[in-house]
């Protein structure tokens, strides 16, 4: 029903009903009908507005005492009744098959007893409409949200359940639902731990999580216990959830049934653990690289570019500070995010907020007399295997007494390469770019290249002999043989 016809049920007169039905109106005959019904173009009955208006009203229609004469007999205690048997015969809808509907007068065929149940039915179901509407259960006998007036539930809460609801509404930036007053409100007859819980059960692969349900878990008190266990539960948990309270939760919200998505219809996702192949390890490597040595609006930025700024210069102090450079695009919105998060939780403590994101801040010093001594870099790239660390760490400690400011060492651990790659190299940078040494070159291309797979004693110290010529000023004003080996005299 809706609020218009609820309130035209409300408007009508049932005195009005019961003065015409009452016994001093008595009951239409089929003599007396005959003066307002005629027959339509279509072969059906209808009311006759000339004949109604010269009725004008039902008193010329009554049945009188001799009418009802041979109707009413006495029973036991002498009162008068109407007498059943007598009634069948002036109404002989017995004389006619089903088909025909029990025809009720047969002479004109103007109402039939089908006619009246259809009324009855009807003036049923209003009786039945109009008590659900008194008692307040038109929408069922279960809490139901399309029955929920906040402006009425909200005073019946208690101040605590008032504030939480509030603060679940002002701080969480999760809750994607509309009016979430509503869905909050609702939700208190509920045991939200529950409704996840039997989410998974009811389908573990695409459980259907409402926005609203983990912000009430951070805020609520209810849900001490669940936030003293860090929200980790188990498959055990699971089991023993209750799936009626979430087929009432559903039914309260109009499903007939819990619904069933597919796992690409949800926000969850899957992290897969298993160990990469080589085609994804090799994918990952050239993802890295793009990321650390490729900047596309750097390679292609050029002197009179208008664009162009003095720190785009490779010999400007402030090179790679460049508002345009991605890197420092990405970090400067990313502080910008960190500052509004850091004041939006400005009262939760540093550890809450610490599990979302942290940063380090680090003071820039100035060393000017390692800019005057610096002649090179030194990187030792290896595997993520401790046997390779050592030996990165025993040629740093090496390099750091033998040189001090002069060579800057750097260990770069490939993440993506495995042991029997044999990837445990060391670069230098300084007036040229020199490879000292490669295990990955003596296995598989050892004629061209001669020297020794591992890094031990001897191969350290021709390492330190090797960097010392090379970034001395002898080696930056000397030339190499193979820098001249394509010209041709």
């Amino acid at each position: 029903l809706t609020a218009a016809d609820r309130d035209e049920l409300s408007s009508f007169d049932l005195q009005e009903l019961d003065d015409i039905t009452s016994d001093e109106n008595g009951i239409l005959s089929e003599k007396d009908l005959k003066k307002i019904i005629i027959e339509g173009e279509d072969g059906t009955a209808m009311i006759d507005p000339k004949g109604l208006s010269k009725a004008k009203t039902f008193e010329d229609m009554s049945l009188s005492e001799k009418d009802l004469k041979d109707l009413v007999t006495k029973d036991s205690d002498g009162n008068n009744v109407i007498n059943p048997k007598t009634l069948a015969d002036e109404f002989p809808s017995g004389h006619f098959n089903e088909d025909e509907g029990k025809v009720l007068f047969p002479k004109d065929n103007m109402f039939t007893e089908k006619d009246l149940e259809d009324l009855d039915d009807q003036l049923t179901a209003f009786k039945s409409a109009r008590e659900k509407l008194a008692n307040q259960t038109f929408y069922g006998e279960e809490h139901t949200m399309a029955y929920m007036d906040i402006e009425k539930e909200w005073p019946l809460l208690s101040n605590q359940t008032q504030e939480e609801i509030l603060e679940v509404m002002e701080n969480s930036n999760t809750m994607a639902c509309p009016e979430p007053e509503n869905w909050l409100v609702y939700d208190l007859n509920f045991n939200v731990t529950n409704l996840i819980l039997a989410s998974f059960k009811h389908n573990g692969e695409a459980p259907i999580m409402f926005t609203q349900w983990m912000p009430q878990l951070e805020v609520y008190e209810r849900y001490a216990s669940q936030r003293a266990k860090k929200f980790e539960w188990t498959w055990d948990d699971v089991e023993q959830a209750d799936m009626d309270e979430l087929k009432r939760y559903y039914k309260g919200i109009g499903y007939d049934h819990i619904p069933t998505k597919n796992p690409g219809e949800t926000g969850v996702i899957t992290l897969d653990t298993s160990p990469m192949d080589d085609e994804e390890r090799e994918m990952l490597a050239l993802e890295n690289w793009m990321d650390e040595v490729y900047n596309e609006e750097s390679d292609n930025l050029l002197f009179d570019d208008e664009n162009f700024e003095p720190r785009d210069n490779v010999f400007d102090p402030d090179y790679g500070t460049s508002s345009s450079d991605k890197s420092s695009a990405i970090e400067e919105k990313f502080m910008k995010e960190y500052d509004a998060f850091e004041r939006e939780f400005s009262e939760e403590s540093q550890e809450w907020r610490d599990q979302f994101a942290t940063v380090e801040r680090f003071e820039y010093r100035e060393d000017l007399e390692g800019q005057e001594k610096f002649r090179g870099h030194l990187v030792v790239a290896i595997t993520p295997t401790d046997e390779d660390t050592e030996i990165a760490e025993k040629i740093s400690l090496r390099f750091k007494e033998e040189f001090d400011k002069a060579v800057f060492v750097e260990t770069r651990v490939l993440g993506h390469a495995r042991p029997e790659d044999n990837v445990f190299e060391v670069w230098l940078e300084s007036f040229e770019i020199d490879l000292l040494h490669s295990k990955r070159q003596a296995f598989i291309n050892s004629k061209l290249w001669t020297g020794p797979s591992e890094v031990d004693d001897k191969q350290l110290d021709y390492l330190v002999e090797e960097v010392r010529y090379l970034i001395s000023d002898d080696s930056r004003y000397s030339y190499r043989m193979s820098d001249f080996t394509d010209i041709k005299l």
